[in-house]
């Protein structure tokens, strides 16, 4: 029997066995990541089996997380007296949210999102920032916004702060 007949069949039964315990090992640390009622529908899969029957799991509710992301996005405007740097990081917050569920903004589209809905407070800006043809990062514009917001004049305080200040309450 030549001893090279041997060798060959005794690796290939070793890394088929380092392969097995790997295998399981991945089971088990993808077992301890998820949810407990999660973890007992799924303790009979192997790794790829367990990873299909996730994303059946999760795929609807993904689109539902898009649809409810992309509704509030849109709808998204700031308020009056919200802070230019408040606004923006929400605003932030649902393109990092897309980009997550696979549907990244570009750099351009997320700044004129952000753009056209400001309040009227920034209008001079977005104004100015069109003719000029700035063709800034969100966090360059993040920075500009608030920079215009420190020049723009102090809002009143509210009428029952007047009061207070007058001595009238």
């Amino acid at each position: 029997m030549d001893p090279t007949s041997l060798i060959v069949p005794h690796a290939a039964a070793a890394a088929h066995a380092a392969w097995v315990k790997e295998k399981k090992e991945v089971v088990v640390l993808m077992l301890l990541t998820i949810d407990l009622e999660i973890q007992r529908n799924l303790a009979h899969f192997g790794a790829y089996d367990m990873l299909q029957e996730l994303k059946a799991m999760f795929s609807k509710q993904s689109e539902q997380e898009l649809l409810q992301t992309v509704r509030e996005f849109h709808a998204c405007k700031q308020e009056e007296g919200q802070s230019v740097s408040s606004y923006v990081l929400k605003m932030k917050s649902y393109i990092d949210n897309l980009e997550r569920l696979g549907q990244p903004v570009s750099q351009n589209l997320a700044v004129s999102l952000i753009l056209v809905s400001l309040n009227k407070d920034y209008d001079s800006f977005v104004q100015n920032y069109n003719m000029h043809g700035m063709g800034k990062t969100v966090n360059e514009l993040h920075a500009m916004l608030k920079l215009h917001e420190d020049t723009l004049p102090k809002k009143d305080a509210t009428p029952a702060l007047h009061a207070i200040r007058a001595g009238r309450v």
